[in-house]
């Protein structure tokens, strides 16, 4: 029986050193495989940032873009809004020079049509 737990232990012994003889070649695998991802990043990095420098360049530019439409909406807006006032006034113009003008013929329209009904009243009662 003493053989047969010996046995067992030089099994259990030989396993155990088999498991840890995968478990370096395995970490020697991930080791080069870390290494390799290392230069991937290395290289990505230097391929990035160029790429992220032209990134902030443009934003600044599309960021000054935007600063001037803005700009000059806010112009277009006060042109818009001096026109409007503009067009006001001229109607406003128009208005008063129409009253001042009309104002005149009224009041001569008034008095001929008094003086039509006096004459139109003083013969009407005569007859």
């Amino acid at each position: 029986m003493e053989t047969l737990v010996d046995l067992a232990k030089i099994l259990a012994l030989l396993s155990a050193a088999a498991l840890c003889i995968y478990t370096i070649v395995v970490l020697i695998r991930v080791n080069g495989l870390l290494r390799v991802l290392q230069t991937e990043i290395i290289e990505l990095n230097k391929s990035l940032k160029p790429v992220l420098e032209n990134i902030n360049v443009i934003t600044e530019r599309l960021r000054s873009i935007a600063t001037k439409v803005d700009d000059q909406v806010t112009i277009l807006h006060g042109l818009f809004s001096s026109f409007q006032r503009v067009a006001d006034n001229v109607l406003h113009f128009e208005d008063r020079i129409q009253h001042i003008m009309e104002e005149p013929f009224m009041r001569v329209n008034s008095l001929l049509g008094n003086i039509v009904g006096k004459v139109t009243s003083f013969f009407t009662h005569r007859s």
